[in-house]
């Protein structure tokens, strides 16, 4: 090799060399970082079977707590009630009583609606229709109703 080229393989030489150290720097950052991220995939699914366990331990907890609670209590709400609510509340006692004390998961709202929807009371002289506007099913029932008028009472 004459002498002019030796500089020049020189600088060559520590290209490729310096090439190579960046190279493996380079390799050595791949790994740590390929490493880092099964480490944090296996922590995100560690985490994530952790909340499924803890999401149905809340929901048994739920269901069961839900079995013990029973209707307290029945709140029937009349909207422009043409007459008084406790007169209401008096015709309709028989089915807000038998709604007590029934275990809140065997209670649906369309058994609620129907034991209240169509009902016609008899109340003073008139005959009312009943209408089930809403329900709010929970430990205290709440149904809201519409009385229609009918006519009046034939008694005489």
């Amino acid at each position: 090799m004459s002498r002019d080229m030796r500089p020049v393989a020189g600088l060559l030489l520590g290209a490729i060399l310096g090439g190579a150290l960046v190279q493996a720097h380079t390799y050595q950052v791949r790994n740590a970082l390929l490493a880092q991220s099964r480490l944090s995939q296996l922590d995100a699914r560690h985490w994530r079977q952790e909340s499924l366990r803890l999401r149905d331990q809340i929901a048994e907890i739920n269901r069961k707590r839900e079995k013990k609670t029973f209707v307290q209590s029945v709140n029937l709400e009349v909207m422009k009630s043409p007459v008084p609510l406790i007169d209401v509340e008096a015709a309709l006692e028989p089915y807000t009583e038998s709604l007590l004390g029934i275990p809140l998961s065997d209670v649906k709202l369309s058994m609620v609606y129907q034991l209240y929807q169509g009902r016609r009371l008899v109340l003073g002289e008139h005959i009312y229709r009943v209408e089930v506007k809403a329900l709010l099913v929970s430990p205290e029932v709440v149904v809201l109703l519409h009385l229609t008028p009918l006519g009046r009472t034939s008694r005489g």
